[in-house]
C-alpha cells in the first residue's frame, strides 16, 4: 500500500508506546505508519507527497479544553472591544464611536471591560452610559460574569424596581431598590434576549476563529457554552458548517443548564440530547452538559464559593463565602441525568467550596448510576483544597487548568490577597500537584477571557508561570510543570477529556492524521522562547489546512 503523504522529521508522538519517530505515512486521512526512516520506504510511491523537516518538532494537533468560540468569535466581529481601555472616559468613547459606525445594529454590544476606579465600589451604572446612543447597550466584563447596561436596555425588557431578585445572581440596586445597570452571574439571564446572534453570524464567527487558530496548530476545542445566548443558533451554525465541509477543526460543544428561576433543569438536559442527535456530525459533537457551580472573584462581593469566608471586611462581618448556583441535590441529579443520556459533565468551579460540592455530587451520582467512562471534568480550579486532589484522582475527574492565568501583575494579585488572604492567594491555581496525584490534566485558555489564547502561549506559561523576562510576575513556582507534561495536557489529554482519544490526540497508527509542525523544538529550547515559536503548518485528517 502506497501512502498519500510521507513526512520525515523530529516527531514527538505523545504515544507512550512509541514516544518518538522520524517518519510517518498517511493514507486516507489516517496514520498508517509511524517509525524510523527505513520502515517508511515501502509506503512511498510515484504519487506520494514527501515532505522532510530537518529542524523543529512535529506534534499532534493542539487541543483546547475550554474555549468560548461562540462569544469570542461574535465579539471579534460584531461588538465593541473594551479590554484595551483603562479609564471610564475611554470606555464611553469607544462605545459611542462603535454605535455611530454601526447604525444598522439594533443593540450595541461590547465585551472586555475591567471595572475602573470610577466604577467602584458597586460597579458601573446605566447613568454612565447616558447620551451615548438611544439604542440598548449591553457590555460584558472581561470574565463574562456580569453585564453593564444602559437605561434603554432595561426599558426594552421591562426591568425596573419591581423586577424580583434571582437566586443565583445579583441585580445591583441603589438605595431605593432601583437597578443601577450592573447585573452579575445569574442576573445576566435577564438580558440574554438582547445578545442573540443569527445562525449566519455564528457561522462567520466560527470560521473567523477557525482560520486564526488552525494557523496556531489548534485542531480540537471544547466550546463550554454552545448555548451562550440561550438559543440553539450556535450549535446549528456548527452543524451547517460541518455538513458544508467547511468545519476543519474538531469542535465539541457543552450545553449549559441552570437551576435558577425560570429553568427546568432536567428538561434542558433532555433538550440538549435532542439537539445533539440533530446536529452530530464528523467534526461537531454536542457531547457535554455544562454547569456553573459558583461565580468568580474578586468582586464586591466575590461570588466564587469558598470553604472559609473571604477576608475583606464586609465578608468577614457577614461570614460571606460566595455564592453557589446549584444545591447539592439538584447538582447530583444533573450528573445522574446527564450520565444516563451519555453526556460528560463539565463543571465551572473557581472556589474550593464549589469543587468539594461538585465532587460530592459526582460521588452520589455514581452510587445511583454505577461506574462509567464519561470523564467528567472540572475547570478553572483557582482555589483548591489540596485534600480534594486525591478525590479527583479516585473519581477519575479531569482537571481542566488555565495556564494562561498563571502569571499575574501586582495589582491583580494584591486584589486577590485582599479577598483571600496571603495563604490562599499564594496557593492558587495548582497544576503539578494534579499530575503528581495521577489526575488527568488538560490545558485551557477560557478564550476570549484570554485573547490571544494561542496553545504555545499556554504551554510556555505552564512551564514558567511568569511573563517573559518579568520574574516579578512569577506565581506558584512549585507548581511549574515540564514541557512534556504541557504537551500532553495540550494534545492527548484534551482528546481523552473529549472521549476522542481513540482517534485523535497522538501520532499513532490508526488515528486520524492531525498534526502541527513547529520551527523549533519546544522540548529543548529556552522555555521563555516557546510562545514565539513559528507554527509552520497544520494538518487535519491528512490535509494541510
Amino acid at each position: 500500500m502506497k501512502a498519500d503523504k510521507v513526512i520525515y522529521g523530529n516527531i514527538y508522538t505523545v504515544d507512550k508506546k512509541q514516544p518518538k519517530a522520524s517518519a510517518a505515512a498517511i493514507t486516507d486521512g489516517k496514520f498508517v505508519y509511524v517509525g524510523d526512516e527505513n520502515g517508511v520506504n515501502e509506503y512511498i510511491g510515484e504519487k506520494t507527497e514527501v515532505v522532510r523537516y530537518t529542524d523543529g518538532i512535529i506534534l499532534p494537533g493542539f487541543g483546547e479544553g475550554h474555549g468560548h468560540i461562540v462569544p469570542g468569535g461574535t465579539e471579534a466581529l460584531f461588538t465593541v472591544h473594551l479590554s484595551p481601555y483603562g479609564t471610564l472616559e475611554e470606555h464611553l468613547a469607544a462605545v459611542k464611536e462603535f454605535a455611530e459606525k454601526h447604525p444598522e445594529l439594533d443593540v450595541i454590544q461590547g465585551a472586555g471591560f475591567i471595572p475602573t476606579p470610577e466604577m467602584e465600589p458597586n460597579g458601573p451604572t446605566a447613568d454612565m452610559l447616558d447620551g451615548l446612543t438611544e439604542k440598548p447597550v449591553v457590555l460584558a466584563d472581561i470574565g463574562h460574569h456580569s453585564y453593564w447596561v444602559n437605561h434603554a436596555a432595561m426599558a426594552r425588557l421591562g426591568i425596573d424596581k419591581n423586577t424580583p431578585d434571582v437566586s443565583d445572581g445579583i441585580i445591583v440596586r441603589d438605595s431605593d431598590g432601583v437597578p443601577t445597570g450592573f447585573f452579575r452571574e445569574g442576573a445576566m439571564d435577564l438580558l440574554k434576549e438582547l445578545t442573540v446572534f443569527s445562525v449566519e453570524q455564528y457561522k462567520e464567527a466560527v470560521l473567523y476563529y477557525q482560520k486564526e487558530y488552525l494557523a496556531q496548530g489548534e485542531t480540537i476545542i471544547l466550546d463550554p457554552i454552545i448555548n451562550w445566548d440561550t438559543t440553539d443558533n450556535a450549535a446549528e451554525a456548527c452543524h451547517q458548517l460541518d455538513v458544508e465541509g467547511k468545519l476543519r477543526m474538531h469542535i465539541y460543544g457543552a450545553y449549559q443548564v441552570f437551576q435558577a428561576e425560570g429553568h427546568d433543569t432536567m428538561a434542558e438536559i433532555e433538550h440538549a440530547a435532542e439537539l445533539r442527535e440533530r446536529t452530530k456530525g464528523r467534526m461537531f459533537d454536542l457531547s457535554n452538559i455544562k454547569v456553573q457551580v459558583d461565580g468568580t472573584m474578586p468582586g464586591n462581593p466575590s461570588t466564587a464559593y469558598m470553604k472559609k469566608p473571604y477576608t475583606d471586611p464586609w465578608s468577614q462581618e457577614h461570614q460571606h463565602c460566595g455564592q453557589l448556583r446549584f444545591d447539592l441535590e439538584t447538582l447530583t441529579a444533573v450528573y445522574e441525568k446527564s450520565h444516563k443520556l451519555g453526556f460528560t459533565v463539565h463543571a465551572h468551579t473557581i472556589g474550593d467550596g464549589a469543587l468539594a460540592m461538585t465532587l460530592d455530587a459526582i460521588e452520589k451520582a455514581l452510587e445511583k448510576t454505577g461506574p462509567h467512562d464519561l470523564r467528567d471534568a472540572v475547570t478553572h480550579l483557582q482555589v483548591v483544597d489540596r485534600a480534594d486532589i486525591p478525590r479527583m484522582a479516585k473519581l477519575g475527574v479531569i482537571a481542566v487548568t488555565d495556564p494562561h492565568w498563571f502569571n499575574m501583575d501586582d495589582y491583580y494579585f494584591n486584589l486577590l490577597v485582599s479577598v483571600l488572604g496571603e495563604e490562599r492567594a499564594e496557593d492558587m491555581m495548582p497544576m503539578k500537584s494534579f499530575f503528581d496525584a495521577g489526575v488527568v490534566v488538560t490545558s485551557a485558555s477560557d478564550y476570549p477571557v484570554e485573547n490571544p489564547a494561542y496553545p504555545l502561549i499556554g504551554i510556555q506559561k505552564g512551564i514558567t508561570r511568569q511573563v517573559t523576562g518579568e520574574p516579578q510576575t512569577l506565581h506558584g513556582a512549585a507548581e511549574r510543570v515540564t514541557a512534556e507534561q504541557m504537551i500532553e495536557a495540550t494534545t492527548l489529554n484534551v482528546a481523552y477529556q473529549l472521549l476522542c482519544d481513540d482517534r485523535l490526540g497522538s501520532i499513532t497508527v490508526g488515528k486520524e492524521a492531525d498534526l502541527t509542525v513547529l520551527k523549533q523544538d519546544i522540548t529543548v529550547c529556552d522555555p521563555e522562547q516557546i510562545a514565539d515559536t513559528e507554527v509552520l503548518r497544520t494538518m487535519v485528517g491528512g490535509d494541510w489546512v
